[in-house]
């Protein structure tokens, strides 16, 4: 199979995209129907690596594999539809694709990016996928995490109002929903924001009055989000109810660790007190 074919951006248009409340678009029907069942179909590969996790059991817990094991382990995942797909968007051409779609707000919000990307992409190490060796020594790393969240015995949201790691540069996701889950729930929830917030915890909203909703995108076979990560990033996904069905999706980043890097500060509540008592208690 061509490459081209597995891109899950082959269909993206200019109408997808919003720069409101941050910049991102959505994409319905992202693959070709016959290349989205052979991926649907040889989803169980992955099975045994979920179930080993310890979080299987758990209520609405997220269990993943990243890229660096499947592209490692080619005895098990060589002759699956799934090394080439994590293979490819992991790749500089998917990345220079991103690039080029949020070009006009990565100018105005990281014009650092175009600039290294610019002058970087033809070095060897300008990009490969994450792992603790190469996170430090290429200008970006990469990740494609085909995942679930396991089923939910009470009806609960896997995650609340927050924003990704500040290493992020993109986000993404791509949803995978079996035919025979009738749930509801398990939503991507973008907001946008009435006031300055405030981060508590690893990345979470504190403030989340704050916080209104701005889109729903719906949890649905063949489906495509991206985003690019910034301190207005805030998302969250729905509350999903009581299910044997696990939600299936795979999550894709672009990330730059070199050089300690972070592309934004989270605002966190100052607490004089705390502080106080930190100091007099040395």
């Amino acid at each position: 199979m061509k490459l081209d074919r597995l891109n899950i951006l082959q269909n993206f248009k200019i109408e997808n995209y919003s720069d409101y409340p941050y910049p991102f678009f959505e994409i319905e029907n992202a693959l070709p129907e016959e290349v989205y069942t052979a991926l649907k179909n040889d989803y169980s590969i992955f099975d045994k690596y979920f179930s080993q996790h310890k979080n299987f059991n758990s209520n609405n817990k997220r269990v993943q594999i990243n890229s660096e094991t499947i592209l490692k382990n080619e005895k098990d995942f060589k002759k699956s539809i799934w090394y080439d797909f994590i293979k490819y968007h992991n790749s500089i051409e998917f990345f220079e694709q991103l690039i080029n779609i949020f070009d006009k707000d990565l100018v105005k919000i990281y014009p650092s990016v175009k600039k290294i990307f610019n002058e970087k992409k033809n070095n060897k190490f300008f990009l490969s996928y994450r792992s603790v060796n190469n996170n430090d020594n290429y200008e970006f790393v990469s990740d494609c995490q085909p995942g679930i969240n396991t089923p939910t015995i009470k009806k609960s949201s896997v995650r609340g109002p927050h924003v990704d790691n500040p290493v992020e540069l993109f986000g993404g996701l791509f949803y995978l929903r079996d035919k025979n889950d009738k749930s509801t729930g398990g939503d991507l929830i973008i907001y946008e924001k009435s006031d300055k917030i405030i981060f508590h915890k690893k990345a979470e909203v504190q403030n989340v009055k704050a916080l209104k909703q701005f889109k729903k995108i719906k949890y649905k076979e063949n489906n495509c989000i991206f985003f690019l990560n910034t301190k207005d990033s805030i998302h969250s996904v729905s509350e999903r109810s009581i299910t044997n069905n696990q939600r299936n999706l795979t999550n894709l980043i672009f990330e730059r660790y070199k050089n300690s890097n972070s592309f934004f500060s989270l605002n966190r509540e100052k607490n004089f007190f705390k502080k106080l008592f930190n100091i007099m208690s040395l």
